[in-house]
Protein backbone atom coordinates (compact mmCIF):
# COMPACT_ATOMS: atom_id res chain seq x y z
CA UNK A 1 0.00 0.00 0.00
CA UNK A 2 1.31 3.57 -0.80
CA UNK A 3 0.38 6.62 0.56
CA UNK A 4 -2.52 7.77 -2.02
CA UNK A 5 -4.00 4.44 -1.05
CA UNK A 6 -5.61 6.17 1.91
CA UNK A 7 -7.15 8.49 -0.56
CA UNK A 8 -10.56 7.84 -2.89
CA UNK A 9 -9.35 7.93 -6.65
CA UNK A 10 -11.31 11.47 -7.45
CA UNK A 11 -9.03 12.34 -4.98
CA UNK A 12 -5.45 11.47 -5.55
CA UNK A 13 -4.33 13.69 -7.89
CA UNK A 14 -5.04 16.85 -5.25
CA UNK A 15 -3.71 14.11 -2.25
CA UNK A 16 -0.28 14.11 -4.51
CA UNK A 17 0.23 17.64 -5.09
CA UNK A 18 -0.81 18.38 -1.34
CA UNK A 19 1.97 16.31 -0.30
CA UNK A 20 4.14 17.49 -2.12
CA UNK A 21 3.82 21.03 -1.31
CA UNK A 22 3.56 19.42 2.59
CA UNK A 23 7.30 18.31 1.69
CA UNK A 24 8.34 21.70 -0.05
CA UNK A 25 6.73 23.41 3.02
CA UNK A 26 9.05 21.31 5.53
CA UNK A 27 11.88 21.64 3.57
CA UNK A 28 11.47 25.97 3.66
CA UNK A 29 10.43 25.73 7.09
CA UNK A 30 13.31 24.20 8.29
CA UNK A 31 15.53 26.55 6.40
CA UNK A 32 13.76 29.43 7.56
CA UNK A 33 14.61 28.01 10.94
CA UNK A 34 18.45 27.47 10.45
CA UNK A 35 18.59 31.15 8.92
CA UNK A 36 16.88 32.45 12.39
CA UNK A 37 14.10 33.85 10.66
CA UNK A 38 11.06 32.66 12.96
CA UNK A 39 8.32 34.83 11.58
CA UNK A 40 8.40 33.12 8.38
CA UNK A 41 9.07 29.79 9.83
CA UNK A 42 5.80 30.44 11.62
CA UNK A 43 3.93 31.41 8.67
CA UNK A 44 5.17 28.06 6.61
CA UNK A 45 3.93 26.52 10.04
CA UNK A 46 0.45 27.65 9.00
CA UNK A 47 0.86 26.61 5.37
CA UNK A 48 1.94 23.21 6.78
CA UNK A 49 -0.97 22.89 8.84
CA UNK A 50 -3.34 23.92 6.63
CA UNK A 51 -1.92 20.90 4.23
CA UNK A 52 -2.47 18.60 6.91
CA UNK A 53 -5.40 19.96 8.25
CA UNK A 54 -6.85 19.33 3.64
CA UNK A 55 -5.07 15.82 3.57
CA UNK A 56 -6.75 14.37 7.03
CA UNK A 57 -9.95 15.44 5.28
CA UNK A 58 -9.32 13.37 2.58
CA UNK A 59 -7.95 10.32 4.56
CA UNK A 60 -11.09 10.63 6.78
CA UNK A 61 -13.92 10.92 3.22
CA UNK A 62 -12.12 7.28 2.37
CA UNK A 63 -12.70 6.09 5.56
CA UNK A 64 -15.94 6.90 5.87
CA UNK A 65 -16.55 5.69 2.35
CA UNK A 66 -15.08 2.43 3.07
CA UNK A 67 -17.30 2.06 6.09
CA UNK A 68 -20.37 2.90 4.36
CA UNK A 69 -19.53 0.19 1.25
CA UNK A 70 -18.42 -2.89 4.16
CA UNK A 71 -22.08 -2.21 6.02
CA UNK A 72 -23.48 -2.43 2.41
CA UNK A 73 -21.98 -5.68 1.78
CA UNK A 74 -22.85 -6.75 5.30
CA UNK A 75 -26.50 -5.84 5.21
CA UNK A 76 -26.43 -7.80 1.34
CA UNK A 77 -24.62 -10.61 2.86
CA UNK A 78 -27.87 -10.55 6.05
CA UNK A 79 -30.75 -10.03 3.15
CA UNK A 80 -31.42 -6.88 3.52
CA UNK A 81 -32.22 -4.88 0.96
CA UNK A 82 -29.57 -1.78 0.93
CA UNK A 83 -29.64 1.60 -1.59
CA UNK A 84 -26.58 3.37 -1.54
CA UNK A 85 -26.60 7.43 -1.02
CA UNK A 86 -23.94 9.97 -1.64
CA UNK A 87 -23.87 12.03 0.98
CA UNK A 88 -24.93 15.87 0.10
CA UNK A 89 -21.18 17.03 0.99
CA UNK A 90 -19.81 14.91 -1.55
Amino acid sequence: MNDLDNYLAEDVVKAAKELDCLHDLRQKQGEAIAQGNFMQAKLLGADVLNSLNELEFMRERKINRDNLRRVAIEMVDQGILVAMVKHRYE
